[in-house]
């Protein structure tokens, strides 16, 4: 792949962005994640709404950036739905980087979008205490 070349699977979710938008943060039950910096180019937030159990039964995502980062957000949050809070630790930006067929130079989207998942999930776990 030509550097800053996009896959078609990133290309598919940039025209296509599953789970783009916002969910109510005065709810209890959404936990809202924030990574990157407009300035850099990248940025991301995550929002995740948690049913009694901790499942997610709801995810989405606004970011700032290149197709990249787009996809990565979209498929994050894809990802997050219907899985347990604590099994959300283990999703990694290398996940992401095979699942997109990402080029290297944009790793950093991957790991932009799962750091804004990380943070939603730990805001979620505060409240929980």
């Amino acid at each position: 792949m030509a550097a800053g070349a996009y896959s078609p699977e990133v290309l598919a979710r940039f025209r296509e962005p599953r789970n783009l938008g916002s969910l109510p943060r005065d709810d209890p039950r959404v936990g809202t994640g924030q990574a990157g910096e407009e300035d850099t180019g990248r940025l991301v937030r995550v929002q995740l709404r948690v049913d009694a159990g901790g499942v997610v039964t709801e995810a989405r995502f606004k970011a700032f950036g290149c197709p990249a980062t787009i996809a990565c957000a979209s498929l994050v949050t894809e990802r997050a739905d219907r899985a347990a809070l604590h099994e959300l630790s283990c999703v990694s930006g290398s996940e992401l980087v095979e699942a997109l067929r990402l080029a290297p130079e944009r790793r950093d989207a991957a790991e932009v979008a799962v750091a804004a998942l990380l943070a939603a999930v730990h805001d979620l776990q505060s409240r929980a205490r």
